[in-house]
């Protein structure tokens, strides 16, 4: 491979157009190509970064190394496969895919291939998770909450696929451990979609986290809050400061003094850089990536389930709405 390794992007959108520059900015990279099936907007971006301009990713097969999936969550699944069977190296925007049959499908053949499939669960590679993880061990119960106002951009797809699965893949890589099973509520307010949704995730460790999110608040808010045996960190993601609690003694004699208190500032970084940059490394040496098609097939399934959970919630307030069914019925008697 060449000193700088020849990357593209599929996909002209918002966050395609991030990925082009970083790829730009990064002295690892070379952004040969970029590729949209709109003539415009790719020879737009592509005259904005000094790329060529592609109408069809299956035209850039012997031009590239590796490449950014970022078109909408329904074509993943064809796109990564036709670059991935030809032996390129594909970092995938998140959710991975529609299906987590399809997620399966993509993490085998990226194995068989012998190529490195990343999934752009961008949480994992801000300075905030690592530095949770650094400082947590054995978690027992988490809460995360997640707002911010209603924006036009993200609303084909439910608040769990568009926000919530970056709080859910955030727990399960701080857990550790399998989801065995969830229980949530929510509802549509603005669109079509679910807009806002609260789900209790457990693990098969014992571990609990409650989850929040909703894209019709009135503030952006993000917080984490960490619970272990010994330890509690309360984390200000939007102001990025984790404040710490730990025992260093017995409270029950010595009070308060067993208590210690510590504030931390996290880091000011660039998380997609981070991604980019981890992405490169693994193709360059072959390291097994942060985020994997496991990683990104586990965090589509526990989205999956919440979002089933939701259904079933949403499907017995129907039968309690509807005049004349038996759960009304029942009620009114």
């Amino acid at each position: 491979m060449a000193d700088q390794i020849r990357t593209a992007v599929v996909g002209t959108g918002y966050f395609g157009r991030f990925h082009a520059n970083h790829y730009t900015k990064n002295p690892d990279a070379k952004l040969v190509a970029v590729v949209d099936s709109n003539p415009e907007r790719a020879k737009a971006m592509a005259d904005e970064f000094g790329a060529e301009a592609v109408m069809d990713h299956r035209e850039i097969y012997d031009k590239v190394d590796a490449v950014s999936v970022a078109v909408p969550t329904p074509f993943h699944f064809d796109v990564a496969r036709d670059l991935i069977d030809a032996g390129l190296h594909v970092n995938i925007e998140k959710p991975i895919t529609e299906t987590v049959e399809q997620a399966q499908v993509l993490t085998k053949l990226a194995e068989e291939r012998g190529t490195v499939l990343q999934v752009g669960h961008i949480e994992r590679y801000s300075a905030a998770y690592r530095v949770i993880s650094e400082k947590i061990d054995r978690p027992l119960y988490l809460e995360s909450y997640r707002i911010a106002p209603w924006k036009a951009r993200g609303v084909d797809v439910d608040v769990i696929l568009d926000l919530m699965i970056h709080d859910i893949d955030m727990i399960i890589g701080l857990v550790g451990s399998p989801v065995s099973s969830v229980d949530a509520v929510g509802t549509g307010v603005m669109g079509r979609k679910v807009d806002i949704a609260n789900a209790r995730i457990n693990f098969e460790s014992g571990c609990v986290a409650n989850v929040t999110t909703s894209r019709i608040s009135y503030k952006t808010e993000r917080r984490l809050r960490v619970f272990s045996h010994s330890q509690y960190l309360n984390c200000d993601l939007g102001e990025r400061k984790i404040f710490g609690y730990s025992l260093r003694g017995d409270p029950m004699t010595e009070g308060l003094a067993a208590i210690a208190t510590d504030t931390v500032d996290i880091p000011q970084e660039d998380s997609l850089g981070n991604e980019i940059a981890s992405f490169l490394d693994c193709v360059r040496t072959g390291k097994k990536p942060f985020v994997d098609g496991y990683a990104g097939s586990e965090a589509l399934r526990v989205a999956v389930m919440i979002n089933e959970s939701i259904d079933a919630q949403l499907k017995k307030v129907q039968a309690w709405l509807t005049p004349g069914s038996p759960v009304s019925v029942s009620a009114k008697s």
